[in-house]
């Protein structure tokens, strides 16, 4: 089946190589096929590079030469993504001579120099209603148009004229037919549209779920992610924000209890409540609003201390208002949240009885659908989770009296602790930044010290304060000694959100709006995942500062990863003496002989884990190993095949997706869904490490 960077890995078995002679041979361009080889189990593209050509990173050759042979017959296979491949597809192979001519024209072949802002890419945008008819869809289709122009995209929406999923399920067979760079569709029904969507997968062009799915786990589709409501993170959030100035008790009045997504809602609501030492529970209602009163009214005489009230919809909001009314209770008596607008809930909202209503904000599923879908075409920058939240975005009394204003001109300051000009990594943070920017049309002025210097970074923000700009995005490396200005930026009425360094604004204790950045959790957790396919023994976290907040939270998710697959795992800890972590790992895996699945967290252990390697004699076929981050020794054994992957926390997007958050905040009144808004982990394999390392300092 698939080879995919995301955490549906471990439900497809990966592809391998039957090399067999080709009957009749077209001519590409001048480059004849020497052989066709069939796609099979246990192999990636650079394996059969390195097979045939003794260089792994040759494989754009055959990429090229593969995908100029579909133009003419289509019974070869069309690569998009070299991530991506299938059991069974038909590869052309080049001569070793012709494939140094492919790879002559840059340092990845053609195949990467087609990457990079300025290539003009066609997205088919596959939905099963449609503005003519649902006005609800003329909010996602202006967002699908607008991120279309942010983004130099072309794309074309296709929906039925009806409610009629068998007529959408055809419409994705018809976006496959006319073969665009990627597709975003509804999954509205995954068992209907399971067939199509893999006809999409397996030629080639990646997929991304929106407003409608549950993503790639739940769907059963190896799609890369769905764009829309976070249910729980509403529910908790919400909560979060009900629970703030302490309460009695609360309660979640569910209109359909063992609904899958309203069920999530009040769970998360329960939970924070909990957390805030809030009794709180679920009161089940139904659809007839006067029956919905009645139960409301009569658990409020049993429950008369219960002062704070979530509701999933006007369905639990109106019988809420009608039990108010009833009871003579104001917004002083308890405090009301809800999901979902009507015009009765934004009127309670305008009038101080409910606090928010919680939007799933149906613009951004179709402008960030369309992003995200550039990143991955443009750069082979992935989603970083099966499920992108839209939502929940809060919308109150400030919000409600806002108008959307998509011309508005931005001024963004950003502040960093470190720079471009002395600190490489930063180029492409600033690369990511100014393409935004540019593409964006926002106005973007970047602050950052001489060198290493958190009081000068500091007296940076208090500059961009002064200057009063429409939002600050900034890098929170000392959350104690930024909280001063932060806060003043905050209290000023300036937008302001965290990128590269922080913790998020729950665990910094600083309120901004979210952080861009890896989720050290999912990094060591989807990490692990791809470690525990297939089984494996003992798995070691090989760790160089325990006691690190981050690198132990590493450790952890990749544990809890090996657990659920029955694997036994456990931390290691190593200094930064390169030859005495060598000597621990040594005596560790003397100690522990059935050890096969190491983790490092970056070049300080994977170095020393290089050297164990080679004193110990092992390969790949020993051991598993992944590492997050990426160094030339790193990149090495990733093409070499010992190392399965890096993790990268894919910088550009730090920078980009911070302009993007921000205009769009500014200009059509969207929020961040959630507190840490994840750019990571972003996996480098031997697929498509060679368009990584061509995109290397500039993007990646």
């Amino acid at each position: 089946m698939k080879k995919l960077l995301a955490v549906f890995l471990t439900l497809f078995v990966v592809a391998g190589l039957v090399p067999q002679m080709a009957s009749a041979q077209p001519v590409l361009q001048g480059v004849a096929c020497e052989q066709d080889v069939t796609v099979q189990a246990d192999d990636w593209l650079s394996n059969i590079a390195d097979k045939l050509y003794g260089d792994p990173l040759a494989f754009p050759a055959i990429v090229e030469a593969t995908n100029q042979a579909n133009a003419s017959d289509s019974s070869y296979a069309k690569i998009d993504n070299p991530d991506v491949i299938e059991t069974g597809w038909k590869l052309c192979i080049p001569s070793a001579d012709d494939a140094a001519q492919l790879l002559s024209g840059g340092d990845a072949g053609a195949m990467v120099a087609s990457s990079g802002p300025n290539r003009r890419i066609t997205v088919f945008a596959v939905q099963h209603a449609e503005c003519s008819w649902d006005s609800f869809w003329c909010t996602v289709q202006a967002g699908i148009q607008k991120g279309a122009e942010d983004n130099n995209v072309d794309v074309t929406v296709l929906a039925p004229d009806e409610f009629d999923l068998d007529k959408t399920a055809s419409l994705i067979e018809q976006a496959i037919a006319a073969n665009p760079d990627a597709i975003m569709l509804t999954v509205t029904d995954p068992i209907l549209f399971r067939e199509p969507i893999m006809k999409a997968i397996n030629a080639g062009i990646p997929v991304i779920a929106y407003n409608a799915g549950s993503g790639p786990i739940e769907d059963g589709i190896p799609y890369y992610t769905y764009l829309g409501q976070d249910e729980y993170q509403g529910g908790y959030l919400g909560g979060l924000r009900l629970a703030k100035g302490g309460g009695s008790r609360g309660v979640c009045i569910n209109q359909q209890v063992g609904h899958a997504g309203l069920d999530k809602r009040c769970q998360g609501f329960v939970d924070v409540m909990s957390e805030n030492g809030i009794s709180a529970e679920v009161l089940a209602i139904g659809d007839d609003p006067a029956e919905s009163t009645t139960i409301i009214g009569d658990y409020y005489a049993a429950n008369p201390d219960t002062d704070i009230f979530m509701t999933l919809g006007p369905n639990g909001a109106n019988p809420f208002y009608a039990f108010v009314e009833n009871e003579g209770l104001s917004a002083g008596d308890v405090k009301h949240g809800t999901f979902d607008l009507s015009d009765e809930i934004k009127a309670n909202i305008s009038g101080g009885l409910t606090m928010f209503g919680i939007d799933q904000q149906p613009f951004l599923q179709g402008y960030g659908g369309v992003s995200t879908l550039a990143m991955i075409v443009r750069y082979g920058i992935l989603p970083a989770l099966p499920v992108t939240a839209t939502g929940p975005g809060f919308v109150d009394a400030a919000s409600l009296a806002s108008e959307p204003d998509p011309n508005a001109t931005v001024k963004v300051f950003a502040v960093q602790h470190a720079e471009c000009s002395w600190d490489s990594f930063w180029c492409v943070v600033q690369n990511g930044i100014n393409q935004a920017a540019g593409n964006m049309n926002v106005d973007v002025e970047i602050l950052a010290p001489d060198e290493f210097d958190l009081d000068k970074t500091a007296s940076l923000i208090e500059q961009a304060v002064a200057a009063n700009p429409d939002a600050i995005m900034l890098t929170v490396t000392d959350p104690v000694l930024f909280a001063d200005p932060i806060n003043k930026a905050i209290d000023a009425g300036i937008p302001v959100i965290a990128y590269n360094a922080g913790s998020g604004p729950i665990a910094d204790g600083i309120p901004y709006l979210t952080y861009l950045g890896q989720d050290e959790y999912q990094g060591g957790y989807l990490g692990g995942l791809r470690l525990a396919e297939g089984g494996g023994t003992k798995g070691v976290c090989i760790n160089q500062q325990v006691g690190h907040a981050g690198l132990d939270k590493r450790c952890q998710c990749f544990i809890d990863a090996l657990s659920e697959n029955g694997i036994p795992a456990e931390v290691l800890a190593i200094g930064d003496d390169p030859a005495e972590s060598t000597t621990i790992i040594g005596d560790y895996y003397a100690a522990n002989p059935d050890t096969d699945i190491f983790m490092t967290l970056g070049p300080n252990g994977a170095s020393p884990f290089y050297a164990f390697v080679e004193n110990e004699a092992l390969s790949a076929g020993d051991v598993k190993h992944g590492t997050f981050d990426l160094s030339p020794e790193i990149n090495a054994n990733i093409a070499g095949g010992l190392t399965m992957f890096g993790i990268d926390q894919q910088p550009f997007l730090q920078g980009y997706g911070g302009i993007q958050t921000l205009q769009l905040l500014v200009r059509q009144g969207i929020v961040p869904a959630l507190p840490v808004t994840p750019t990571g982990p972003g996996f480098v394999t031997q697929g498509n490490l060679a368009t990584v390392e061509a995109l290397a300092g500039e993007y990646r």
